[in-house]
């Protein structure tokens, strides 16, 4: 709601209540939702997760088109698999400045449950594309795109980046880019790690590239 997304209903546990829950839900009434108490067995039922606060709020998924020649940074996700680190991985792009995240075919919905939860609420702040081939990916960018290589990129620290408008491509947990991601690459970037260790975790590695491209563009202005 801090976001802007609209709420068409509000679904409610019945006999569950507590301060937090009635304070959402008056806002939410307030803004033109439509409010529902449901037996527990049935909000049980239909929850996406247990145990949780007997609170749900339905809000329609926001429909975007891709960005032409965008002039922000943008990030693509290509076959990341796990929604854990689909939704960490938006919440990383939301809090380093990036505008808009375009998700693969291969990649986990950015839409559910556990994306959801793991986002924070970035969903909400964010332009977000999902089925999208690489091979799109060229006009939607006033720039060039840069992969993440544990092996062939240059080191991270020492790699060149643009001034301008750059995405970023971070693929799946186990192999990586994809060879029709790589195609739409211009440069390869790596992050150097201690010896022993074979590779961060996407999310991780997505939040110091990002964080290293604003601490730059920071500096620099």
């Amino acid at each position: 709601m801090q976001a802007g997304a609209g709420v068409d209903a509000v679904l409610l546990r019945r006999g569950q209540r507590s301060a937090a829950v009635e304070r959402l839900v008056a806002a939410a009434l307030a803004g033109g939702a439509n409010g529902y108490e449901l037996a527990d067995t049935l909000y049980d039922r239909i929850a996406p997760v247990e145990h949780g606060v007997g609170l749900m709020l339905v809000v329609a998924v926001p429909e975007q088109r891709l960005p032409q020649r965008a002039r922000g940074d943008l990030v693509y996700l290509d076959g990341v698999q796990d929604p854990g680190n689909v939704g960490t991985l938006l919440r990383t792009a939301a809090a380093a400045g990036v505008g808009e995240v375009i998700a693969a075919p291969t990649t986990a919905s950015l839409w559910s449950p556990k994306s959801l939860r793991a986002g924070q609420g970035a969903q909400f702040r964010l332009r977000l594309h999902e089925q999208i081939a690489p091979e799109a990916l060229p006009e939607t960018l006033n720039g060039l795109w840069i992969g993440t290589d544990t092996r062939a990129g240059a080191p991270l620290w020492a790699a060149e980046l643009p001034v301008g408008p750059v995405g970023w491509m971070f693929g799946g947990e186990g192999a990586g880019l994809s060879g029709a991601a790589r195609a739409v690459c211009r440069q390869f970037v790596s992050i150097p790690i201690c010896s022993g260790v074979e590779s961060l975790n996407v999310a991780a590695a997505a939040a110091v590239c990002l964080f290293e491209r604003r601490r730059r563009f920071s500096s620099a202005h």
